[in-house]
């Protein structure tokens, strides 16, 4: 039967979920919202009219079906039952004149499409037809009462082992319950009613007694998934009573009514793949399960084609060769681990044009993800093991314990985990090695989730250069994040994820910002993206013009966070919290809560102001003297680095004021089609990283003062560039076509990203090749990258 309707009540509160940040239907199972399974399924089986019936977090359920045909919304303001909820329903139906068939199922249960067309089939033969299953199948529904070929009506389970008790020993209660298979907690209710009154052992249905074991010995639980005729089920519904213990109305009460009449049919779905229901996470996931495929039929699906859109949106220009990765990687996996159930997650390097060093300053980036990635293909362990193999065999295969890896220390929370002496001295046996960025990611996302997550199998290709400031390790923690996140139906905000992959890379030592993780995350194809921070919000999006490129050349000078760069990093980001500190200090009036508020101070006179109250440079005992209020904060900043002897204040923070202004600025000049500004300010901003004197004098600042100058334009100190880059940037600026460069990336080595003008991309790489891979006898690695999307996962 076409065109049926359906009504699904979605308007509880889901509480055993623990998770309130959306209605339970529209939690992602296998990357779709269970609603959306849902009404996929019920259309497939016939059915082009739907009813939600909405409740608590409303707003959430009609946001995920935004754009849905033929759904309209009816809303339940109080919890009064399962009957009331469907005549609501049933009302909004009466509304648009509809008459028929109509299926009314929960909003966490999947129906399989053969089951809703085999509900509408009998429907012709019934006013109404009731979904059952064997009771193996759901032991705590419902038991549905059936004798000489046809039913009678519905038991609750706890009622039913209520009936049981009437000629028992009180003092057996307990042990009877349990012989029945009753749990704990229900069983704890059953004996306090049985205790207030003695309980009967018969239940009248249809004009016929039941006794205990009838009831009991029933091959069938209620599936609450019906198929009514919309008029009858009115009439039975306005016929229930609310006289029961909860004061509610429920559906189930109306199988005795059609039951009475000779007008039910069962219809016995007898697979458990053919109803999937959840009501916790845990359930959630392994729903999940069932709606993955096998590595060898994405193998298959990827060889034929199948895949050919996906992959040519992220890799334009690669197509045949990016199929044969991933089928490789797949191949691999197999070889690895078997055949098994997989998620597909990738995360791709990124490019920053502008916002360099502050987005844990709370400044903002102006970013394009790149069409170089890291892949993952996961699948879901039974225990809490992650095993991790490489494609690449310079990287060898790792394994570990979820939970035994947390238990070397309290972990009450992640920074009192991470500041562990037992903690740091495995990090520093391990320092450098690959697998320690999937454990910051696993280990980060455990101490978010109230439930212990699965372990997994794991193998990785990518492809992004490694150590080149194109964030290769913040990919790998955002790919393994994706993995996580999707085979344990996590359901968190894109915030939420971000800020679980920043803090979660903060275990391989470097306590830097989420800018990299965030740009992975939410870029789009073909444009670039202004992203803020502390809060963090997605801001403006634009794309490039087709005259104009971005060319990345690598260095190939490899800077290491794990490694010894990442003391030299954070130190620069303790010399940002101390000249804060101090800045605060000197001018409480200000009330400045992060520091890119600097920027904001107006005229420009009064920052160069601000910095001359700062001294040049300081020691760590300097440090110590000056902000003793502050000594804890010291110590815990301390640790994080070893000491490099001076703090270089003042050309730290001039940089970071005037690279949160030039980042603002970015994107007007960018729709402005002003690309020749933009050079402009990279190279000023690369000249701040260049090495050299970092220091900034009264006299300089004085003269910033008189002049008003405009602090976007002016470069400060940073110092986290290399001769090796410093001489790559003034090879490209020098090229006719480069309207400007400048590293990319924490700095200490990596890459060097540059604007040019497109037509002239093959003259500028020949410079390039001529001027530093062939002089210096490095590979050839100057290349055009193309803006691809965000991270996410492929099911």
């Amino acid at each position: 039967m076409l065109n049926a309707a359906a009504i699904i009540l979605c308007a509880g509160k889901g509480t055993r979920m623990n998770d309130d940040s959306k209605n339970k239907v529209c939690f992602d199972c296998a990357g779709v919202p269970v609603i959306k399974r849902i009404i996929s399924n019920m259309r497939a089986g016939g059915v082009s009219r739907f009813v939600i019936v909405i409740g608590h977090k409303a707003y959430s359920v009609m946001d995920c079906l935004d754009g849905e045909e033929g759904v309209v919304y009816a809303y339940q303001k109080e919890q009064k039952g399962t009957g009331h909820a469907a005549m609501c329903g049933l009302r909004a139906l009466t509304t648009v004149g509809y008459e028929g068939p109509v299926i009314v199922s929960m909003g966490d249960k999947i129906v399989a499409t053969e089951v809703v067309s085999g509900l509408l089939e009998r429907a012709s033969t019934a006013k109404a037809v009731w979904g059952v299953q064997p009771i193996g199948s759901n032991f705590n529904g419902g038991r549905v009462i059936v004798a000489d070929g046809r039913p009678f009506g519905i038991v609750e389970f706890p009622d039913a082992a209520l009936m049981a008790l009437a000629d028992v020993d009180p003092a057996d209660y307990q042990r009877k319950l349990d012989e029945i298979g009753l749990n704990k907690k229900k069983a704890a209710a059953v004996i306090k009613k049985a205790a207030a009154e003695r309980p009967s052992g018969v239940r009248r249905l249809c004009g016929r007694d039941f006794s205990a074991a009838e009831v009991l010995g029933t091959p069938y639980a209620n599936a609450a998934t019906y198929c009514f005729d919309s008029r009858e089920v009115m009439r039975a519904i306005s016929m229930l009573r609310s006289d029961n213990a909860q004061g509610e109305i429920y559906l189930t009460d109306t199988l005795e009514y059609f039951a009475s009449k000779d007008e039910a049919e069962l219809y016995e779905i007898k697979s458990g793949d053919q109803l999937l229901t959840y009501s916790t996470k845990p359930e959630l996931r392994r729903m999940s399960l069932h709606f993955m495929r096998r590595a060898s039929e994405l193998i298959a699906e990827i060889s034929r084609g199948g895949a050919d859109g996906m992959l040519s949106s992220l890799y334009p220009d690669g197509i045949e060769e990016e199929k044969l990765r991933y089928v490789g990687l797949l191949e691999f996996f197999i070889k690895k681990y078997g055949d098994r159930k997989v998620v597909i997650t990738r995360a791709p390097g990124r490019i920053n044009l502008m916002g360099r060093h502050i987005d844990h300053r709370g400044g903002g980036v102006n970013v394009m993800a790149t069409d170089k990635d890291t892949v993952f293909v996961s699948s879901p362990r039974d225990d809490d093991t992650v095993n991790i193999a490489n494609a690449d065999a310079a990287y060898p295969e790792r394994s570990f314990s979820i939970g035994e890896t947390l238990d070397i220390a309290p972990h009450e929370n992640w920074l009192g985990y991470l500041d562990e002496a037992r903690v740091k001295a495995k990090l520093a046996e391990s320092a450098g090695d690959w697998s320690n960025y999937v454990k910051s990611a696993v280990l980060r996302a455990q101490l978010e989730s109230e439930y212990p997550l699965c372990g997994m199998d794991i193998a990785v290709s990518g492809n992004i250069p490694v150590a080149a400031g194109l964030s290769s390790s913040s990919a790998m923690v955002v790919a393994a994040m994706e993995a996580v996140v999707s085979l344990n139906c996590m359901n968190i905000s894109d915030r939420q994820f971000i800020d679980l992959c920043g803090e979660g890379e903060w275990f391989v030592g470097s306590r830097g910002g989420s800018g990299d993780h965030a740009a992975m995350k939410c870029c789009k194809k073909g444009r670039m993206i202004h992203l803020g921070f502390k809060p963090f919000e997605v801001g403006e999006q634009a794309s490039f013009s087709e005259k104009y490129a971005v060319l990345v050349a690598n260095s190939m000078i490899k800077s290491k966070k794990s490694e010894g760069s990442r003391d030299k990093f954070n130190a620069k980001v303790a010399a940002y919290e101390f000249a804060f500190m101090i800045i605060k200090k000197n001018y409480p009036d200000l009330d400045l809560r992060e520091f890119r508020d600097i920027a904001k101070v107006r005229p420009y006179s009064k920052i160069y102001e601000i910095l001359k109250s700062l001294p040049d440079t300081m020691t760590r005992g300097g440090v110590k003297a000056l902000l003793p209020e502050y000594s804890e904060s010291l110590a815990r900043i301390f640790s994080t680095h070893a000491d490099p002897g001076v703090y270089e204040l003042r050309g730290v923070a001039l940089f970071g004021i005037s690279e949160c202004l030039r980042s603002e600025r970015f994107m007007g000049l960018l729709n402005e089609g002003e690309y020749a500004r933009i050079g402009e300010m990279m190279k000023i901003s690369h000249n701040g990283d260049r090495v050299g004197p970092g220091g900034i004098g009264d006299e300089e600042l004085d003269r910033l003062a008189r002049e008003n100058a405009d602090a976007a334009l002016q470069s400060g100190a940073y110092g986290c560039s290399t001769e090796q880059i410093d001489a790559l940037c003034d090879l490209l600026d020098s090229t006719d076509g480069v309207l400007g460069s400048e590293m990319v990336g924490a700095g200490l080595g990596g890459c060097v990203v540059a604007l040019i003008e497109k037509d002239k991309t093959e003259s500028i790489i020949d410079a390039v090749n001529a001027g530093y891979y062939d002089k210096h006898g490095y590979p050839r690695s100057a290349h055009v990258y193309s803006a691809s999307a965000g991270s996410y996962a492929i099911f």
